[in-house]
């Protein structure tokens, strides 16, 4: 619990989040009340859920069904056994652990949280899991989905975007993290996503993050490599035909393109987050028809 709620580490999550929290804060407070349907919210590479942890405390549980924390590190949830973690597993305690109320009986966190909070172990690198979650999750969930995906490191951000692309889900947020390793680029790889591909060899890095210390070239040497892969994470994300209007502006406290279809709309926001030699302030969305104005308001 001390690690999970250390002050830096929870305002850093709050911080970078908070574009995203606005967001699906406005789609949930957008959505028509004739509507009975409730969202599921699909975390993807949610680590220990701090972006789900704030939006359970924050958005009305009339409206949101459950949250599903995607991440290759949980173990196997199981209804019928207790589970055994092991050490590679991340602690779940937080989650699925005990507490004793005040009169001193013992019950579980998981019924704290307003809204329920799910783990699922998916690796999204996996062709195998992406169809398990296809068959398991968008293929049985009746409501409209919200697919997130905050810090997710090089591919990743592609699977996250074939995940939007192939399934049923009514809205998307993006926040990419670093960029692929050099490995794809060494071998000629081609990325293809929706209707869109693009060389490696123009996105990836040299560098990697190891236990918190980078090692490559200096980071500020990588940003135009990072607005070249935000903007092909963009154009891949399927809305509709061919037929699209598209806009760029600047805004107070960024630069917002945007475009829309009449199946869809998806903008990528430069929000400033990142200071001091951080440049990784790309947020992207997407939401399909029906598409709510007030969402896309700044």
């Amino acid at each position: 619990w001390k690690r999970i709620f250390k002050k830096d580490r929870v305002m850093k999550e709050l911080i970078e989040s908070a574009p995203v929290i606005e967001f699906v804060k406005r789609a949930i407070d957008n959505q028509d009340d004739s509507i009975d349907d409730k969202f599921t919210i699909i975390d993807l590479c949610s680590g220990k859920g701090y972006l789900s942890m704030f939006l359970s405390e924050i958005l009305p549980p009339e409206k949101v069904d459950k949250f599903i924390l995607v991440d290759k590190a949980w173990a196997i949830a199981s209804k019928k056994t207790t589970t055994t973690l092991k050490p590679h597993h991340m602690n779940w305690d937080h989650i699925y652990g005990t507490t004793v109320d005040t009169d001193g009986e013992e019950s579980s966190y998981f019924t704290t949280w307003p809204i329920p909070l799910y783990t699922s172990k998916q690796d999204l690198k996996d062709s195998c899991n992406q169809r398990q979650m296809t068959k398991h999750f968008f293929n049985k969930i009746d409501g409209p989905v919200i697919i997130l995906a905050v810090h997710l490191c090089g591919t990743l951000s592609l699977k996250a975007i074939d995940m939007f692309n192939n399934n049923q889900v009514k809205l998307f947020a993006l926040k990419p993290c670093c960029l692929p390793q050099m490995v794809y680029a060494n071998r000629g790889d081609v990325f293809r996503i929706g209707q869109h591909e693009f060389d490696a060899k123009d996105v990836c890095s040299p560098g990697q993050f190891s236990k918190g210390n980078w090692n490559g070239p200096p980071r500020w040497h990588l940003q135009p490599r990072f607005d070249c892969w935000a903007d092909n994470l963009f154009k891949g994300i399927d809305i509709g035909g061919s037929t699209l209007q598209q806009d760029g502006s600047e805004e107070d406290n960024g630069y917002r393109v945007s475009v829309s279809h009449h199946d869809g709309i998806k903008v990528k926001d430069d929000i400033v987050i990142q200071v001091d030699g951080g440049f990784q302030n790309t947020y992207i969305f997407a939401e399909r028809d029906p598409i709510s104005p007030a969402i896309w308001e700044r």
